[in-house]
């Protein structure tokens, strides 16, 4: 709730509407891209991660056969596998290079190949956070700052909460817990905020 928090400040400090939603919309854009950015980083260096770790097992197959075939061995015999079922079963993975690669890979680093690029991941990202981003600003399109900060402060509160409740819904959680802890995280930051334009507006 950065822009949240900024156009509240901007109230706060008694800027004009225009001032106020140029600002909302530069810290938009700001936030967005910035967020898109960092998806699309992590994406890359978790990419770089998998072929980093897929050429080393690659590297000891050819090397160290031996001690590889035993790592399949031990993987397979956590599994319950013993005795000839055990040895058909390890024969069968490392008869194949990638077949023996993509099992190590995936049961002994449990590692799965990441996107492509990331970048739809990324572009996701950051329309979302550009949509968040928006709710605050849009009440000073329309109406006076100072009834805009208040429709922008219910409206903003309300969708954390949502976001918080979907969170719980979507993964684990008391759906009222996460839904307020999110409220209390985005007003804090947007209050500060406010607190920086009123410390401002008075001087």
């Amino acid at each position: 709730m950065n822009v949240l928090g900024l156009v509240l400040g901007l109230t706060a400090a008694g800027s004009e509407a225009r001032t106020i939603v140029i600002g909302g919309l530069a810290a938009l854009l700001a936030e967005s891209v910035a967020m898109a950015g960092v998806i699309y980083t992590s994406a890359a260096a978790e990419r770089d991660y998998y072929e980093s770790k897929l050429e080393q097992e690659r590297r000891e197959i050819r090397e160290i056969p031996d001690a590889e075939r035993a790592e399949v061995r031990d993987i397979f015999r956590e599994r319950g596998l013993e005795g000839e079922l055990l040895d058909r079963v390890v024969a069968h993975v490392t008869a194949d290079p990638e077949r023996w690669v993509d099992t190590m890979m995936r049961d002994e680093l449990h590692l799965e190949k990441p996107d492509a690029t990331g970048l739809s991941r990324a572009v996701l990202v950051g329309l979302s956070c550009a949509v968040g981003s928006a709710i605050p600003i849009v009440p000073y399109l329309v109406i006076a700052p100072a009834n805009a900060a208040i429709v922008a402060l219910i409206a903003s509160a309300a969708v954390l909460f949502g976001v918080g409740v979907y969170k719980a819904v979507t993964l684990v959680g008391s759906w009222w817990a996460s839904g307020l802890q999110m409220l209390v995280i985005g007003m804090a930051s947007a209050l500060a905020g406010y607190a920086i334009g009123v410390l401002l507006g008075a001087r």
